[in-house]
């Protein structure tokens, strides 16, 4: 299976059952237990969860969900950047003028007959 085939879920599917408790979240978000109980009694915390019993527990779509939201408005992410202000680059320049000529292909030249 080729690594962009693969995707968050089917990862996350491949080493955690569909629903997860609080430790497996932590473990998948890297964040302390306690801070995820503290976040969800007051009703802060991101990822929605049920009870079964007494088990506070998530669904593993809701965890992959939030954590996709968090690649899609993460700033290091090179999508995500703002254009720099002021004048383009000279290669920013020629980019945009070579992308805007248009191509001549094999029908559209001139032919020479009179």
């Amino acid at each position: 299976m080729a690594l962009a085939e693969l995707s968050l879920i089917n990862f996350l599917a491949s080493l955690y059952p569909p629903t997860l408790t609080v430790r497996q979240v932590s473990e998948i978000t890297s964040e302390n237990e306690q801070t995820i109980r503290n976040a969800i009694s007051q009703g802060k915390y991101p990822i929605p969860s049920f009870k079964l019993g007494s088990k506070r527990l998530f669904r593993l779509l809701d965890v992959a969900t939030y954590i996709d939201g968090l690649c899609a408005i993460d700033p290091s992410n090179p999508l995500n950047r703002r254009r720099k202000r002021g004048r383009p680059t000279k290669v920013q320049q020629q980019a945009t003028l070579l992308s805007s000529m248009p191509t001549k292909g094999p029908g559209n030249h001139a032919s020479n007959q009179g």
